[in-house]
């Protein structure tokens, strides 16, 4: 199989694709409007990265057996992603006129801002402190806390672990954290 014949393969799969990001942006965000813009990312991902593997019949299908071939649930990983970075970027340039905001618009938005100063702050010391655990700790409570949130039982499916040991650890850490923040945050 040559790079072309890979990519016309992709291409006489596009409704399938297409339908697949069109599931992916209903099931995180029910607008309408993004599928198109994530299938065609999904095509210019799939064009850069096959331009950068050799034109060796073994290393294509290799390639394309890791993105496609019969297993489209990795078609479906791979468009997740893409249209999480995509949200990630949009949501990153949020733009308003203050100017023509309400009184009350504009001291709820400076309330909210402080609030946010604030919860950074706390995020900051507990990375300090999380960054001072043993390396299993570290991981372990990192995952749990950005990409697992309090989902036990996926992450002792992703991570191979016992549900027991996740918990047994992220215990033992959240005690760390707790008595570390004690004077700061917490009342006597």
């Amino acid at each position: 199989m040559t790079k072309k014949e890979a990519l016309d393969l992709f291409y006489k799969n596009y409704n399938q694709i297409k339908r697949i990001s069109r599931n992916v942006e209903r099931e995180i965000k029910p607008k309408g409007i993004y599928h198109e813009d994530i299938t065609h990312e999904f095509y210019l991902k799939i064009y850069s990265e096959i331009e950068k593997i050799e034109e060796k019949p073994e290393e294509v299908i290799k390639f394309v057996d890791r993105f496609y071939w019969g297993k489209s649930l990795k078609v479906y990983r791979a468009i997740k992603n893409l249209f999480l970075d995509f949200l990630d970027r949009e949501n990153k340039y949020i733009s308003f006129d203050f100017n023509k905001m309400s009184l009350n618009e504009r001291k709820k938005l400076i309330q909210e801002s402080q609030e946010e100063g604030q919860k950074k702050t706390i995020d900051q010391k507990v990375d300090e402190i999380v960054d001072t655990f043993y390396w299993f700790d570290k991981k372990l409570f990192n995952l749990y806390r950005y990409q697992f949130k309090t989902h036990k039982a996926k992450m002792s499916k992703a991570t191979n672990l016992s549900v027991s040991t996740i918990y047994r650890t992220v215990k033992r850490c959240k005690i760390k954290i707790k008595k570390a923040l004690k004077n700061e945050y917490f009342k006597k």
